[in-house]
């Protein structure tokens, strides 16, 4: 019997591609969805062959919907469910409680379901970020290495206060998520393990590419915003010089699902640094971006160079679970290609 993954957030840019791997790699997978719509969605990116390898769950709101339902006969659990946007009216309740409930909500159904089921559940993967690690009130710390070790310092209190600040109301979900998952496993003592993956800016293509500019996630929104804004526009600063592909990420969960399960762990991926400019050059210099997406980039400051900052060290993460990184460049030109599509359809509509 294949064993079967629950994906939340299967419809996420990132759950989009854990689902997709997964299913390559023989699982069943059940994916939670918001709606009909985005099952839909994600039935999209699956090609016919695998189509009978997956089911879904509705859960319109993660803070207050039962899990219960959809853990039932699952084998293991990848949490990606979380909200990231930058419309926050109400910081508590736009981002925070949403991010720590939705995390707790679903180790307690697995760890109920587990007390009935002969402990079938072994281990959970959540999606937390390089958020939950760096300290933005040291800045770009050159010389600092970050490694799991680390804790962003940013409170509970300091998030929901934050109206006017959707940057720190996000950095505080995601802290306040992960610390309320190893709170649980500490005080629960379930029979599962738990594995939390940080990584820093995720780019790259989507698992379908995008029918319009609605589907671009938050991220790669940055550089849309920027190979679309013309040839003689400002180039934007950047906040977190780190980046890493989509693909990594999806792998990373997975990866994180079948090795050293055996202990609670807590991973940091990042593959190298980026800024708007680089991108920039590399769409520039790119002999397969098409010109279309060009001639709407800016040139910016050919070959300008990030100030000194902090180093990322992902050495854990490659060497326990055999992760290696797409280049910057290949995430920049799969992008594009896709920008390149969307932009087409944007002209004939």
């Amino acid at each position: 019997m294949p064993k079967t993954i629950l994906v939340t957030g299967a419809s996420s840019f990132i759950g989009g591609w854990i689902v997709k791997y997964l299913l390559e790699k023989g699982y069943n997978v059940r994916g939670t969805v918001r709606s009909q719509a985005k099952e839909a969605q994600v039935l999209d990116g699956i090609s016919n062959e695998h189509r009978s390898q997956i089911s879904f769950v509705y859960i319109a709101d993660i803070t207050t919907d039962s899990f219960d339902e959809a853990v039932q006969g699952i084998d293991g659990i990848i949490h990606v469910a979380s909200p990231f946007h930058f419309k926050v009216n109400d910081p508590e309740k736009d981002m925070i409680l949403p991010a720590i409930n939705g995390t707790v909500r679903i180790l307690q159904a697995a760890h109920e379901y587990n007390q009935k089921n002969q402990n079938q559940i072994k281990r959970i993967v959540i999606t937390s970020s390089f958020a939950s690690i760096f300290d933005p009130s040291l800045g770009f710390r050159p010389g600092y290495s970050y490694t799991e070790k680390d804790w962003c310092p940013l409170t509970y209190e300091q998030g929901a206060a934050a109206k006017n600040d959707p940057l720190t109301v996000y950095r505080v979900s995601k802290v306040c998520a992960e610390r309320a998952a190893w709170d649980f496993v500490e005080k629960e003592k379930p029979a599962f393990t738990i594995a939390t993956i940080c990584e820093p800016m995720v780019f790259g293509p989507s698992v379908n590419g995008f029918k319009s500019s609605d589907d671009i996630h938050t991220s790669n929104g940055m550089i849309w915003s920027v190979v679309t804004s013309g040839k003689d526009a400002k180039v934007p600063e950047i906040r977190t010089p780190w980046q890493v592909d989509v693909r990594d990420v999806a792998r990373t969960h997975i990866a994180a699902l079948e090795q050293m399960t055996d202990t609670n762990e807590r991973y940091l991926i990042a593959a190298e640094t980026w800024s708007h400019q680089r991108a920039i050059d590399i769409i520039h210099e790119s002999t397969t971006i098409p010109t279309s997406i060009k001639d709407t980039t800016p040139i910016g400051t050919k070959g300008q160079r990030l100030s000194d900052h902090f180093d990322i060290d992902s050495s854990k993460a490659q060497k326990e679970l055999g992760i290696t990184f797409i280049p910057f460049e290949k995430t920049v030109e799969d992008l594009s290609l896709q920008f390149a599509q969307l932009q087409e359809k944007l002209q004939h509509h």
